[in-house]
């Protein structure tokens, strides 16, 4: 179960709220399905008003035959599941209470017959833990096998987490860099995709695998070319001889860096099917792509499925673009980290309408950002070094969502390779965000 930013925002402190009953909040879900599982996706969060609830016998809350019909009625119309969100303090090992397992298994399946389409559950929550009872679609079966995933203030924190000394839990909290118990348990239970497998991506993947990620999903349907050994030096010229496809190549070349980081490579574009259900299971996503579709693209499916997803791009700028002789004016790269519920490509108008238009019949796949390189003469580049900057800075963005070592991801990073420097510049969610809204946690459609 994954929960946004800034939903977990509002729920923490809710369900914690002292009342003259337990605080009970709704969470109207979506939902996608991979071959490892259900991810249960919070869409929206219903606080019901005090007019509500019943008194009722025992710790828990009670509420109208009333309001639930409301809410059912909610939740058929816009094609969405029920989860119950509480809270019972005291415990870091939190347990369901007698009421609770009797509760959900009154109302889950009710809540069933009226939406069948989409999970329903209850879930208690800890001071350092949850669980529950979940119901999913074309299921009589309540299972109590899951895990709940929120986003903090820049970082991703997952319940249950796993067993650890007192000890070493200090050890993580203080210095969370260093390469002990928990941090290299966190690293290694991570899955992390990277689209786009040539400068920046290739840099990318084998960092991660120095710091041992325990899985990297590399998505490239191309093959090593000429051009690729000037950008990073993940590739050989055997690559080309061979005419091996990126993802392969890269494949040993992870082996050789560390052999216990699985390797998955996908020979599939964005959106194809092949890579949209590899990225699915991902805990993060790197794009390491080169125009604004795929960027779109990418960030349109790591918000629909709330993944936190890390944006580099690097280029190289003339002072006359229609000059093929003209001087390099900028050398100019962004690393972006968006994490769900937080600010997305759009909020900060890295994407528009306007531009994906522009680019749609004049697409620039170079560096070099020319007239000429737009006519498919495509020159390469001596950029290897420059997109190691941005990998980097994208890989410590990662380290950052998995181990919380810095305070926030809120800013959006503009290196300029000509001075040496780079800028942090302040992003903010934009309230009226479209793609924010209309797709953050959205889910698979249903299909009537």
């Amino acid at each position: 179960m994954r929960v946004p930013s800034h939903l977990w925002e509002q729920l923490w402190p809710e369900v914690r709220r002292p009342g003259e009953h337990e605080p009970v909040v709704f969470g109207l879900v979506s939902h996608g399905v991979t071959p490892r599982g259900t991810i249960i996706l919070v869409r929206e969060l219903v606080m019901p008003p005090p007019t509500a609830f019943v008194r009722a016998a025992g710790h828990g809350a009670k509420w109208t035959g009333a309001y639930n019909i409301a809410l059912l009625n909610e939740t058929l119309e816009r094609g969405l599941g029920i989860v119950i969100f509480h809270y019972h303090p005291g415990r870091a090992d939190v347990q369901f209470s007698g009421d609770d397992e009797a509760s959900a298994r009154q109302l889950l399946p009710a809540f069933q017959v009226v939406a069948p389409g989409r999970p329903h559950g209850s879930i208690v929550l800890g001071e350092s833990s949850a669980t529950g009872l979940i119901l999913l679609p074309n299921s009589s079966t309540l299972t109590g096998e899951i895990s709940l995933r929120f986003f903090g203030d820049g970082n991703v924190v997952t319940f249950p987490r796993s067993k650890a000394k007192p000890e070493d839990l200090l050890l993580h909290r203080r210095q969370p860099l260093v390469a002990a118990a928990v941090s290299k348990s966190r690293l290694k239970d991570a899955t992390i995709a990277v689209v786009g497998l040539s400068g920046g991506g290739t840099q990318v993947a084998t960092q991660l695998a120095a710091l041992g990620v325990g899985e990297i999903i590399g998505i490239d349907a191309q093959r090593v070319t000429g051009d690729n050994l000037v950008a990073t030096d993940a590739f050989g010229w055997a690559d080309i001889l061979l005419s091996r496809r990126k993802a392969t190549a890269l494949r040993s070349k992870i082996w050789w860096i560390n052999r216990r980081v699985r390797f998955t490579p996908v020979n599939a574009l964005v959106p194809e099917r092949p890579a949209i259900e590899a990225l699915k299971r991902a805990d993060a996503v790197i794009g390491c792509v080169n125009n604004l579709k795929s960027r779109a693209d990418l960030q349109e499916i790591a918000w629909r499925y709330c993944i936190p997803y890390i944006d580099i791009g690097l280029g190289l700028y003339p002072l006359d673009p229609d000059d093929e002789l003209s001087e390099i004016a900028a050398i100019s790269g962004n690393v972006f980290a968006a994490v769900p519920g937080g600010p997305c490509l759009w909020c900060t108008g890295f994407l528009t309408q306007e531009k994906l238009e522009k680019e749609a019949g004049n697409a620039n796949r170079s560096y070099l950002r020319t007239t000429l390189s737009q006519n498919n003469r495509r020159p390469a580049a001596y950029v290897s070094s420059f997109n190691g900057v941005l990998a980097a800075l994208a890989v410590s963005d990662a380290l950052q969502l998995l181990l919380g070592y810095a305070p926030s991801l809120s800013v959006r990073k503009q290196y300029d390779a000509l001075s040496g420097t780079i800028a942090e510049i302040a992003v903010q969610k934009n309230p009226a965000c479209p793609k924010c809204s209309d797709v953050l946690a959205a889910g698979e459609p249903l299909w009537q």
